[in-house]
C-alpha cells in the first residue's frame, strides 16, 4: 500500500513517517516494516492491518491537501470512519493512531471462530433468509443488492450451500460486526472516553446511523464503541452524502472497493443527472504515482479547481522552465523525381528546410 508514493512523493512520505513515529509506542512491529518490509506477512492479522490501512489513508489525505484537494464532506466504512473523524477534526492524529491500534488489538483478541461473506441480494430477502440461520448477522448494508454477512463459520458455510442467492466468502481473520466482537465493545468505549473529541468541522456522515453526525454523536464514546459491533450502513451514508450534490467523490485507500458500491447505491435510488466524478487514489497493480497523478488531473479537469502546482514539486529537487505555448508546425517538401536532377543545390536546400508558423 503506497510503496511507490513512499519513494516518489515527499508529502506522502513525511506523513507516513509521522504515523510510524506516533505508532511506535502502540505496536511491537514498526509500521514501515509492516507495509513494505520483512513483516508484511503480519498484515493478515487485524491488529496490524488496521494501523497499516489508517496510516496510508492519513498519508493520502495529507498528500491531497498539499496538492490543494480538500474535502467538503466525509464518510468512512467501518474502520475508515475513524480516519474520516480525524479528517473532520473530531480526533487529533496521535489519538486517531492510538485508538486504531487499540481497536485492532481488541478485535484481534476476539474469538477467531467466525467468518464473513458477501451476499448478493437485497437486504429484506437476506434478513428473511437469515431467520433460518441463527448466529448469522448482517455486518454491512453496502448497496441495494450487496450486503455483508458475519457469524460462526459453520453456520455461514450452511448459508453458502443452501441460499437461493450467491454468497461469496471473504478473506478475513475474524467475524467483524458480529456477536464475536462483543468483548471489544466495552474496552473500546473506555479508550474513547479517555480521548478528547471535538465536534466535526465539516459535514460527516455516520455509517452507524446512515445520517449526519451531530456534535453529540461525534463526541459520544458509546457511538464509536457501537460501531465496532453493529452493522455498517454504508448505502444510507452514501445517499446522505449525495444530498450535498458532490461534483467529485474520492475513495481514500489502496484500491477502489467502495466506489462500485456507492455508484450502485445511487443508481438503485433513482438518482438522476450526470452524477459526480468517481476518483480512486490508488489501484492494485497500477503504478502508485501514475495513478495518483492521473486522479489529480481528473479532479482538475472535472471541477476546474486549480491545484497547488508548486506543492506537487516540493522536495523533489526539480527545476521548472517555461515551454512555448504552442507547438511548431513542421512540413517537408520534396521535389518530384523527374525534377531532382535539374534542381540547384540552393533550391534543394531551401525546399527541404522546415517551415515555421508563428
Amino acid at each position: 500500500m503506497g510503496r511507490g508514493l513512499l519513494a516518489t512523493e515527499p508529502h506522502f512520505r513525511d506523513a507516513l513517517h509521522e504515523c510510524a513515529d506516533l505508532l511506535a509506542p502502540h505496536t511491537d512491529v514498526p509500521l514501515l516494516d509492516l507495509l513494505h518490509g520483512d513483516a508484511r506477512h503480519l498484515l493478515d492479522q487485524t491488529r496490524y492491518a488496521q494501523i497499516g490501512i489508517v496510516s496510508v489513508q492519513v498519508a493520502l489525505v495529507r498528500y491531497l491537501a498539499a496538492a490543494g484537494v480538500r474535502p467538503d464532506a466525509v464518510a468512512g466504512h467501518s474502520l475508515g470512519e475513524l480516519t474520516a473523524a480525524w479528517t473532520a477534526g473530531v480526533l487529533t492524529l496521535p489519538d486517531l493512531l492510538r485508538l486504531t491500534a487499540e481497536r485492532g488489538r481488541l478485535m484481534q483478541a476476539a474469538p477467531a471462530t467466525g467468518a464473513m461473506a458477501a451476499a448478493h441480494t437485497d437486504a429484506r430477502t437476506l434478513a428473511d433468509t437469515l431467520e433460518a440461520y441463527p448466529g448469522i448477522e448482517i455486518a454491512a448494508y453496502n448497496a441495494p443488492r450487496l450486503q455483508t454477512v458475519t457469524g460462526p463459520a459453520e453456520a455461514l458455510e450452511r448459508l453458502r450451500a443452501h441460499a437461493a442467492f450467491t454468497v461469496r466468502p471473504l478473506t478475513v481473520s475474524h467475524a467483524f460486526h458480529s456477536a464475536l466482537m462483543d468483548g471489544a465493545v466495552g474496552p473500546f468505549r473506555e479508550a474513547v472516553a479517555k480521548t478528547p473529541l471535538a465536534p466535526p468541522t465539516l459535514p460527516f456522515a455516520s455509517t452507524l446511523t446512515g445520517s449526519w453526525h451531530t456534535p453529540a454523536t461525534a463526541t459520544d464514546p458509546a457511538h464509536w464503541a457501537r460501531a465496532v459491533r453493529e452493522p455498517v450502513r454504508f448505502a444510507e451514508a452514501v445517499t446522505t452524502l449525495h444530498g450535498t450534490g458532490p461534483h467529485t467523490v474520492w475513495e481514500i485507500g489502496p484500491h477502489p472497493h467502495l466506489i462500485p458500491l456507492a455508484r450502485a447505491t445511487l443508481a438503485g435510488s433513482g438518482a438522476t443527472g450526470a452524477g459526480p466524478a468517481w476518483i480512486a487514489t490508488l489501484r492494485r497493480d497500477h503504478a502508485d504515482q501514475v495513478q495518483l497523478h492521473a486522479a489529480l488531473a481528473a479532479h482538475h479537469d472535472h471541477t476546474g479547481a486549480d491545484l497547488d502546482w508548486a506543492a506537487l514539486h516540493d522536495g523533489k529537487d526539480q527545476r521548472v522552465t517555461t515551454l512555448p505555448t504552442y507547438p511548431f508546425h513542421r512540413r517537408r517538401f520534396w521535389l518530384p523525381a523527374e525534377d531532382r536532377d535539374h534542381a540547384t543545390t540552393s533550391t534543394s536546400d531551401d525546399t527541404r528546410r522546415p517551415e515555421h508558423h508563428g
